[in-house]
This record gives C-alpha cells, structure tokens and sequence, in this order.
C-alpha cells in the first residue's frame, strides 16, 4: 500500500491555508483539476475525507484537522535537510580537517580560521599540530584535507604553493659569549652543544644539512618549542628556531634571539594531495585563504 508523498501533503497543506482549491492551484502553479486530482488521490491513499469542499471554499475534516500539523512538521523537515543537504554540496557545511605545523598557528592559519567560521558557522574543523613530515603523512593518507607545513621541492606529487617566508634564527643562553653578537654566521654555531629537533622535523634536517652534523652525534633532542627554548635558557646549548616558533619568546630573560648569516628562508606553503578528491569545505577553505592572503599583501 502506497503512502502519502510529500507532494500530497504539499497540496493538502497548501489548500488549507488558502481556503479554496483555485486559490491553493495558482499558489502552487498548477491547474484547478490537476490539484484536485492530488487531493483526491491522497484521501483515496488514508481512506478518509481530508477537506470539506464546496464551490468556492475548502476546509479540513476532523480527519483533516488531524494530519494538519503532522504535515506541516513532515515538510519543514524535508526542506530543512534538502536545504542542510544543499549546503552541504556547496562547503556551507561539513567537515574540514587541517594539519599544521604549530609555528604556522598563530600567525598563517588562526586569522583566516577566525574569519572562515564566522562566514561559514556549520562547518566542523578539526586541526591537528604536527611535526613536518607527519603534516604531510597525513595529508597522504588522507587524513588532513589540507597542511600547513614547510615547502619542500623533493615532494613532487604533493601540491604545494607558498603563503609565508619565514626564515632560521639562532637562540642563545643570555651569558653566552655569542649572546653579544647583532647577528651570528651558521659557522659560528658548529662547535657549540646544539638543542635540536626530534626527526621529522625540517628545522633539524636543515639544521644538520647547514652544520654538517651527522646522525647520532651529540645533541639534545626536544620535541617542541618550549622544550627547546626551556633547554637553552638553562645553558645547556644553543639552538636553531624559525622565527615563527619564536615569536612567543621574543620577552623571555633567559635568551637572545639572532639573526643568521646568510638568511636561510623557510618558505611555508599550503599542501594538499592532488590525488585525493577534494571535499567541498575543503575547496571553499583553500578560496577563502588565498583571497584573504592576497588582500594582505
């Protein structure tokens, strides 16, 4: 046995609030007969006389008055999920999930993130700080519609275009001999005790590639930014930052921070696999980014 359909209630519906079938057909665009077919055909499906019609004006039955209601909630919930569905299609809602390195937080991903919620309220974002190579890992697999991380050249099939250039600085103790020094040479660093990064991370394969230290040799391996700064501010070595990571530290009485000579760049790029199909909040995030960075600069 069939059941009532949504254009069934529709009619049903609309005839009520009209009062008349002619009135109910011209708000529909529909003809008079055409309509009175549909009501005819839903009062066939219940069994039950649902209006009460007469020449020039129709009224719901008991019957009538019963569905009422029921209809009125049946089809506000069908056009709130096409609208939510809809939405959907077009990024106004869903799921967007970011990694990130933590130095891009801040001052590359936060105000867009602000400003991309407050246009776009339904969309669920998710963000994940990571070290470089698992950014990327977990936009490979997948994971991540979209990475923060720093550019890489040998990554050939990630997509990758460039939103900052941040640049490595040195971090000294306050005492220390170089702590006097406007700005340090990378040679200057080579026969210091090094904090440095734990693997993964693209400021310790820069810094290894700069200085010349090879795996295994003596360093104190941190994790993250803090760690690596507590560590320096209690003389324990020198270190080499981003001058994004640094930016939270610039205050801190138990170290100085130096410019490095030659400037090494550390370009920040947005990266996405261009394998991976691309969600619609993902699409519309990547948009809203790049024309917000682009009336920054």
């Amino acid at each position: 046995m069939r059941d009532l359909s949504t254009k069934h209630l529709r009619a049903f519906v609309t005839v009520c609030d009209c009062g008349s079938i002619t009135s109910a057909a011209a708000a529909l665009g529909v003809t008079q007969p055409a309509l009175s077919t549909t009501i005819q055909q839903a009062e066939e499906l219940v069994e039950l006389r649902l209006l009460d019609r007469s020449a020039r004006r129709a009224r719901p039955t008991a019957a009538g008055l019963l569905l009422l209601p029921e209809a009125r909630r049946i089809l506000g919930e069908v056009k709130s999920a096409t609208t939510r569905l809809r939405d959907l299609a077009a990024g106004r809602m869903g799921h967007l999930s970011i990694a990130t390195l933590p130095s891009a937080v801040d001052h590359i991903l936060a105000p867009t993130l602000a400003a991309f919620k407050a246009t776009y309220p339904d969309i669920r974002i998710s963000v994940r700080d990571a070290l470089n190579a698992e950014v990327v890992a977990l936009v490979r697999t997948g994971q991540a519609d979209i990475g923060i991380g720093a550019h890489d050249e040998t990554m050939s099939d990630i997509e990758q275009v460039t939103v900052y250039e941040d640049r490595f600085i040195a971090v000294i103790p306050v005492n220390h001999p170089l702590a006097g020094k406007k700005d340090l040479t990378w040679d200057a660093l080579r026969n210091e005790a090094f904090i440095g990064g734990a693997a993964g991370s693209n400021t310790r394969a820069m810094v290894q590639k700069t200085l010349r230290i090879e795996e295994g040799e003596s360093m104190i391996e941190c994790s993250f930014v803090p760690t690596t700064i507590g560590m320096v501010g209690h003389g324990l070595g020198v270190s080499v930052l981003s001058e994004l990571a640094c930016r939270p530290f610039r205050n801190d009485p138990r170290i100085v921070l130096r410019e490095l000579r030659p400037m090494t760049p550390r370009p920040i790029a947005i990266i996405r696999d261009p394998k991976s199909a691309e969600t619609a909040a993902a699409g519309l995030f990547m948009s809203f980014f790049q024309r917000a960075n682009a009336s920054a600069s």
